[in-house]
């Protein structure tokens, strides 16, 4: 298996001359260009003392300059540690102590609150919009304004890096779980090379396409998916570098016309409303898209307004990062047959687990996992049938967490097995099911195991539910229910009727769901749970 660093280098050799990455609406670097640029860094940072295995901390929006930081760290022997520019200044400052960084890429208004004198080991902090030196060590000034020195007349031969070895940590990921400090997970050169290569067999990629970046690098989705994986195959990435408001998104999307997107599932959603908008919101065609078996017609018009506002080219757009609504599922996989996807994975396995494949999206799985590259187990009598966690190995399996050994040997299994911490069922394709986290498992008094996401999605589907979360109390499973209070207000509800709308939301939940996950109780709550940077509720909060 090639490495990731190998593949981007061969892109750089193959397409010198060729568009490699962008911001939407500014012009290209070549990949000679951004090769440049990497040098630049590169020798800088050696002039300034940096020694293999250093390490660059970026914390900014997803930006060329951010990738440019990221891959001039790992193709040149330095580690680069992401942090998710949503973490406070005061978070970002002691994960830029923890990480031992010796660098920081940041955004002005963050570092505004934070102080250098208090990173005793960072010699320079960099403003990744400007690239304005915001703060410096020395004589790393002098460095800086004479960085491009040294490839002054920089040439298709000048382009040599140092890269690093298969086993070697190339990459360390900070994340905000939900229950308490953030983990630097610590990722090879082998784990983002598996994830890669198997994206590109399993994936329509071709070089020299364009490809739209939506997604946040801080997050291993966004990193490995959107954004390393298609410039190592010499593609054109292009950074979207603002929030994908659906009008901005179709606007991009009809100009570069790529052939596959990756989008968690709320983009999805919401783009999908804006470009139908009142063609899915009247009664008669609400019972159109009812009986879409019966109604091809209709639902192939909306299939081709769709795909024409993705730019009429796409292939597949993935999705993941997050629980797929089963109405936006319902909508694109079935009644539209749109070339729907999802993947599964995890920060510690740089991410993919599974994905796919295109074509034959199976309802609410997670994908398939590909057997060539993963070896996955569930930890149940009847994998098929009975859920249980599921345990990982392979080359995605990252080395473990940054100074801590105690969190690292919790998470795998004495034989090795990577412990997800997810729980679910493996058909016999490989395709796999998921039913919810292990430790937000409910164990009932008869011995039911309750899965309370399970409960979550078909609860928050109902009226006027934003978001809920079910938990036990006591002996009882009870249900904590945020309305949706643009909906409650056009309505003109009172707090008796509102009330009694989630009175009669319970009573459509247990009819729906087994009778052993019966939701007893409920309370109401007017505001939004407390999430994690990657939108997971903090469940322990509200436990």
């Amino acid at each position: 298996m090639k490495t990731f660093i190998e593949l981007f280098n061969e892109s750089v050799q193959n397409y010198w001359d060729k568009p490699c990455i962008s911001l939407y609406g500014n012009s290209p670097l070549t990949y000679g260009e951004f090769a440049k640029e990497i040098c630049a860094l590169q020798k800088m940072w050696e002039k300034a003392g940096l020694k293999k295995g250093d390490k660059i901390a970026i914390n900014a929006k997803s930006s060329v300059n951010w990738m440019t930081a990221f891959m001039a760290s790992t193709t040149g022997g330095f580690v680069s540690v992401q942090l998710f520019n949503g973490f406070t200044p005061a978070d970002t400052q002691k994960l830029v102590n923890h990480s031992d960084s010796k660098i920081l890429y940041t955004e002005k208004k963050t570092f505004s609150a934070m102080n250098i004198e208090e990173m005793p080991e960072i010699i320079a902090v960099i403003d990744t919009d400007t690239l304005e030196l915001l703060a410096f060590r020395g004589n790393f000034n002098e460095l800086y304004e004479s960085r491009y020195d040294a490839v002054a007349n920089f040439k298709y031969e000048d382009y040599t890096v140092a890269g690093a070895g298969m086993d070697e940590i190339c990459a360390i990921m900070y994340t905000s779980g939900s229950t308490g400090n953030p983990k630097g997970v610590m990722l090879s050169v082998k784990n983002f090379s598996a994830n890669v290569v198997m994206l590109h067999r399993e994936l329509p990629l071709e070089a020299g396409e364009n490809h739209l970046s939506v997604l946040p690098y801080a997050h291993i989705f966004g990193l490995t998916v959107d954004g390393i994986t298609t410039i190592c195959k010499g593609m054109h990435l292009c950074i979207l570098g603002c929030a994908p408001i659906p009008n901005i998104l179709k606007k991009a999307m009809m100009e570069l016309r790529p052939r596959i997107f990756f989008a968690v599932p709320l983009i999805l959603a919401k783009f999908t409303e804006y470009v139908l908008g009142d063609l899915i919101k009247s009664e008669e065609n609400k019972a159109k898209l009812e009986d879409y078996e019966n109604n091809e017609e209709f639902c192939k018009t909306l299939h081709d307004i769709v795909m024409s506002s993705l730019g009429g080219r796409v292939e597949g757009f993935l999705t993941g990062g997050a629980a797929i609504p089963p109405e936006v599922e319902s909508l694109l996989a079935f009644k539209l047959k749109t070339p729907f996807a999802t993947g599964y994975g995890m920060t510690e396995t740089a991410p993919v687990i599974s994905l796919g494949p295109l074509g034959k999206y199976k309802a609410k799985s997670c994908g398939q996992v590909p057997a060539n590259y993963i070896d996955i187990k569930i930890n149940s009598s009847n994998p098929s049938c009975i859920p249980g966690e599921v345990l990982i190995k392979g080359d995605i399996v990252f080395a473990g967490y940054y100074k801590n050994e105690e969190a690292t040997k919790a998470v795998f299994t004495e034989d090795g097995w990577l412990r997800t911490g997810d729980v679910g069922v493996l058909d016999e394709e490989n395709t796999l099911f998921l039913s919810g986290r292990c430790k937000n498992m409910i164990l009932t008094s008869n011995g039911q195991n309750i899965f309370p996401e399970e409960i979550e999605v078909v609860l928050n589907a109902q009226p006027f539910v934003a978001e809920s979360v079910v938990i036990q109390r006591d002996t009882q499973i009870h249900a904590i229910i945020v309305p949706n209070e643009a909906q409650i207000e056009e309505a003109g509800f009172d707090a008796n009727a509102i009330n009694a709308v989630m009175k009669e939301n319970i009573n459509n939940l247990n009819n729906i769901i087994p009778k052993y996950s019966s939701v007893n109780t409920f309370e109401l709550r007017f505001e939004p749970f407390a999430k994690t940077p990657k939108g997971s509720i903090k469940r322990f909060l509200y436990m």
